[in-house]
């Protein structure tokens, strides 16, 4: 099953969809997203305007819709900058970002990588995007869920 699923925006402070002005404010997180029926979810970072600003990344995972967690979880992310550049795959648990316009940041976080603690299953996740260098960057966050764990013409909604 090679099949994806774009999420859209859930409420007016969303980071999916279009650009938001000065989208890595100090306490950012993205849509939160449920896991239960995919085994990888792509968060694709974004940003046009912006030359010092700088983010520091991590994938946080909770048990339920406005639960909390202290832990971040291990994921995968490139960098896509000048035109074409693709870093490869980089493992990370904590990503600081690179300054400079025109960025583009795709963390892939693994539904096998949410942890079960004392019999909670993590079954949600997010990224929380913290300033790094505070200057404004124009940009979002667009999430791409990724190999269904069912067949379905149409998918079920993964925002809570």
């Amino acid at each position: 099953m090679s099949d994806f699923h774009f999420v859209m925006p859930t409420g007016s402070t969303s980071l999916a969809g279009g650009a938001i002005a000065d989208f890595h404010d100090s306490g950012t997180v993205t849509d939160v997203v449920s896991m239960a029926k995919y085994e990888t979810a792509y968060f694709i970072i974004h940003w046009g305007v912006g030359v010092t600003g700088e983010i520091t990344i991590t994938a946080v995972p909770i048990t339920e819709p406005g639960g909390t967690t202290t832990t971040a979880i291990p994921f995968m992310y490139k960098r896509v900058s000048a035109g074409e550049t693709n870093t490869a795959w980089t493992a990370s648990s904590s990503l600081a970002t690179t300054a400079g316009s025109s960025q583009i940041y795709v963390i892939k976080v693994k539904a096998s990588d949410l942890p079960v603690v004392s019999g909670n299953v993590y079954e949600y996740v997010y990224l929380s995007l913290a300033q790094l260098v505070n200057d404004p960057l124009l940009g979002g966050c667009i999430i791409m869920m990724a190999d269904p764990r069912f067949n379905e013409a149409t998918l079920d909604a993964v925002t809570v």
